[in-house]
């Protein structure tokens, strides 16, 4: 199979044929079809860095919107970091599905879900007093209601 630029090819485990996904060179090598180890980790450590400046970026301004709204610091913060992390997931599954890179759509999804659900419940237990106000508390039983909800809803 020819492509018009290097890229490589990772085999996942299934058993579908088409199950090879081509994915685009690294951005400091692009030229090589197998990049050196050295422009994987620096590529990767780049992208962590940018990463955790973004996110420092991003706390700090939901510290400032929260009053704006009206809202505490908490409530904004589980109003809107759903919806800030999972959506370039979402946005990756959907450009993937569509150049056909199923496996890749389904793991990232999976896999930022696993993220998501387990990392940050973690850090915040280790590394945070938990002080629960009645914000926090209603957040927690609205959560509940919802859950119970949909585990007594029928499937169709």
């Amino acid at each position: 199979m020819e492509h018009d630029s290097p890229t490589l090819l990772i085999r996942s485990g299934g058993d579908e044929p088409g199950e090879n996904e081509w994915l685009a060179p690294l951005k400091c090598q692009p030229r090589r079809t197998s990049p050196a180890t050295w422009a994987v980790v620096a590529q990767t450590l780049a992208t962590l860095a940018v990463i955790f400046l973004a996110s420092q970026l991003f706390v700090h301004q939901l510290g400032a919107i929260g009053p704006m709204l009206g809202l505490s610091g908490a409530v904004t913060a589980l109003l809107l970091s759903p919806i800030a992390t999972e959506l370039p997931e979402i946005m990756n599954a959907i450009i993937w599905v569509r150049q056909g890179k199923t496996s890749l759509a389904l793991a990232n999804i999976s896999g930022a879900m696993m993220i998501q659900t387990t990392v940050p419940s973690r850090l915040g237990l280790l590394f945070t007093p938990w002080r629960f106000d009645n914000a926090l508390l209603w957040a927690g039983i609205v959560t509940m209601i919802a859950i119970a909800y949909l585990l007594a809803t029928p499937r169709a």
